[in-house]
Parts: structure tokens; C-alpha cells; sequence
């Protein structure tokens, strides 16, 4: 499968949904038996009831206008529970919700299917399989990719004003979410791509790794991460948000609010730096908001992306799939909704021009603006007074 952009999520089983008013669905019925009987080419084009039924939830998720929204056969919802363990076979790239051009490739996994064939961030997919991308729904076009790891994609990118064509075969993608290096001595780098399988774990084990060697200051690179899971990021700000303050406070549409706290544990107590981009987003934004909030980092790179509402996956009864929606908004802790604004850092950085379309590991250090901007935030605290919470 492809991977698409990651939202901040919660999942819902089966009787948990509060119960409303039932759909008189008679005439769905109705059109269904129409549709078996009277069809010229039901039998030629190889339609069911089940395939009806199909169309018609993804009918009625279509109908919201929400790119977020997104309705998935059981099969398709274990395949997306295999790809955020960290093991998938697909194209290794990330797509956002189409516009009027196509859809955008937010990122390329490194020796992946799609980078050895040309694709690069910030390509636009126009054609895939030969079906057009422009208006549709991000479920819509997730279709268009080929269920077989034998048959390959055709697909038709946009860049720079040039079409080109590619076919990509699928293979296994193993997806590394957190690594970690040392620079210039006695810094830590950290760079998350997305909060999802045991991304908690491995960001605990890189920063023990760093305190062995004696690492006081640690940039967080949230540089191009779409999110994720509420249960992992969370995981993640526990170790270094203090014991009782609020991470995140979530709202639903009728007023109900669950504030999430931390729950303590082993702080942090680095100086630390978050880097983020444009396409920093939700589960992301979430905690680099908590720890804007609270003074625990000092935030470098551009305006993120400002996705501050959470999508629920509600499991339907029997086989009949699953139904993912947008159901609250968050807050961070200075009670700021970040929805269609985003969080503007402490220091404004771009990178160049020539490197914005290049994967965040494709870049060369030395001309990584942003994280030269990073680098230079801990000289400058060198001589500040230290701070705390009260």
C-alpha cells in the first residue's frame, strides 16, 4: 500500500460511538436491488452486493470533504496497522490529500521503490495507472495504486513544470523512525519521521545512548514527520514534560474535553532545540507546541503545517470495515488551537531553494541551514541564565 499523510489518531471499537437518530437506508436497498437486476453489465464488470456496499460507505465518507476522512475494507485497515508496526509492501512514499494540480509527495524513504525510480519530495502524481489524481479524495486515489507486488505502477509526476513517467515496482519497506547521530562533538541529533510502532522506545534508547557519552544539548528533528499515533507521541513528551502538567487538552464537537498530563518518569534535562518545516504536522505540532509552551526548547526552522484536529478510527459491525473521521480539535497547553495556523518558531529559518524537494537524510549538513541554526541556538544559551518551570 501507499502510505498516506499520518493524522493525530484515536481508535474506537465497535458500540463506543454514541447512538443517533438510524438512516432510513431503504432506499439504498431499493437502488441496490435495482442496480443486481436490472444493470446491463452488473455480470460483466464483476459487481456483488458486497461491492455495492462498498461503494456506498466510501460514498458517504466522500461526502464530507474532509481529506482526513477515509473508509477501509478490513483488509486495507491491517495493512495500514502493518505499515505504521513499521513493515509494508508499497512504494515507500507519503502522499497528502489531492488539489486541482494532483497529489504531493510529502516524503520519499530513502533506497525505497520510489527513490531508486526518480521520485522526489514535492513531486506532484498526476496520473497513476492512468487515472487522474487532481480533485479526487485521498481514499480515491490510494485505489489507483496496484494490489499486486508483481505488476508495477505507472505513474506520471509533475515537476518544474515537466511530465514524467515512471514505472515502480513494490517491495518490502522496513520504515526506521528514529535515528541519531553525534555532531560536532557534544551534540545529539535526533530525527523523527513519524510517531507510530515503537517510536517511544527508540527515541528512549537513543537519548540514553546520548547521556553515555556524556551529550548535553539534543536537537529534535520533527523536519517533515506528518504525525502519527496520540498513544506515541505522548509516550514521547512524558519524558520531558514535568509529572501533572498538560500535554495536550482534546475537544469534541459537543464540549467534551480529556486533558492529557504527564505522567513523570525520567526527564530530560538536555538544553534542547526542535527543528520543523511546513510539513511538520499534527502529533508533531503537538509536542513541539508543549514544549513552545513550557520554555523546554527553543524552536528553529519555518511555520509547521497547523493540523490541530484528531481523526478516530470507529471499527463498523460484523466485516464491514472500518470508518476513519475527523471527531476533535487540540489544544496546547497555553490553550492555542494551532487548526489552519500552525506554530511559528522562536527562529525563522528556510533552507535554500535548490534543497527544499530534498529528503531531510539527502541533505548535506554543512548546507543544512536550519540545522546550522540549530547548532548555533547552544552558543548562544551558553552565557543565558538557566530556566524552569513554576
Amino acid at each position: 500500500m501507499i502510505v498516506v499523510v499520518l493524522s493525530l489518531f484515536m481508535v474506537y471499537q465497535s458500540g463506543q460511538q454514541k447512538q443517533t437518530k438510524a438512516l432510513n437506508v431503504s432506499a439504498l436497498q431499493e437502488l441496490a436491488n435495482t442496480i443486481q437486476s436490472q444493470y446491463f453489465f452488473y455480470e460483466e464488470k464483476e459487481l456483488d452486493s458486497e461491492k455495492l456496499l462498498d461503494a456506498a460507505m466510501r460514498g458517504m465518507i466522500t461526502k464530507l470533504e474532509d481529506p482526513y476522512a477515509q473508509y477501509f475494507t478490513e483488509e486495507e485497515y491491517q495493512e495500514l496497522l502493518s505499515n505504521n508496526a513499521g513493515n509494508y509492501v508499497g512504494l515507500g512514499i507519503t502522499i497528502m490529500a489531492p488539489d486541482d494540480t494532483g497529489t504531493m509527495v510529502q516524503s520519499v524513504y530513502t533506497g525505497a521503490p520510489a527513490d531508486l525510480a526518480g521520485i522526489r519530495k514535492g513531486d506532484i502524481l498526476t496520473l497513476v495507472n492512468g487515472k487522474a489524481t487532481a480533485g479526487k479524495t485521498l481514499d480515491e486515489v490510494i485505489t489507483y495504486f496496484s494490489d499486486d507486488s508483481t505488476v508495477p505502477d505507472e505513474i506520471v509526476y509533475l515537476r518544474d513544470g515537466v511530465l514524467t513517467t515512471v514505472s515502480v515496482l513494490r517491495a518490502e519497506i522496513h520504515i526506521i523512525r528514529v535515528s541519531s547521530t553525534i555532531l560536532d562533538g557534544d551534540i545529539g541529533y535526533l530525527r523523527i519521521t513519524e510517531f507510530n510502532g515503537s517510536v517511544a522506545e527508540d527515541f528512549s534508547n537513543a537519548v540514553d545512548a546520548f547521556l553515555e557519552q556524556g551529550v548535553q544539548k539534543m536537537i529534535i528533528d520533527l523536519r517533515d514527520n506528518p504525525g502519527g499515533g496520540l498513544t506515541e507521541v505522548l509516550d514521547v513528551a512524558y519524558t520531558m514534560i514535568p509529572e501533572d502538567e498538560v500535554i495536550v487538552s482534546i475537544r469534541s464537537k459537543n464540549g467534551d474535553e480529556d486533558v492529557y498530563r504527564s505522567k513523570g518518569g525520567d526527564k530530560i534535562s538536555m538544553q534542547m532545540v526542535v527543528l520543523v518545516n511546513g510539513n511538520s504536522a499534527s502529533a508533531s505540532e503537538l509536542l513541539t507546541g508543549a514544549l513552545k509552551d513550557y520554555g523546554l526548547a527553543t524552536i528553529v526552522g519555518t511555520q509547521t503545517f497547523g493540523k490541530g484536529i484528531v481523526q478516530s478510527y470507529f471499527h463498523l459491525s460484523g466485516e464491514n470495515g472500518w470508518a476513519k473521521m475527523t471527531t476533535d480539535a487540540y489544544y496546547t497547553p497555553n490553550d492555542v488551537c494551532i487548526q489552519g495556523v500552525g506554530i511559528t518558531p522562536d527562529i525563522v529559518m528556510d533552507l535554500p531553494e535548490e534543497l527544499k524537494n530534498l529528503s531531510i537524510d539527502l541533505i548535506d549538513p554543512a548546507q543544512d541551514t536550519q540545522l546550522q541554526a540549530a547548532i548555533r541556538v547552544f552558543g548562544l544559551q551558553a552565557n543565558a541564565p538557566a530556566t524552569a518551570i513554576r
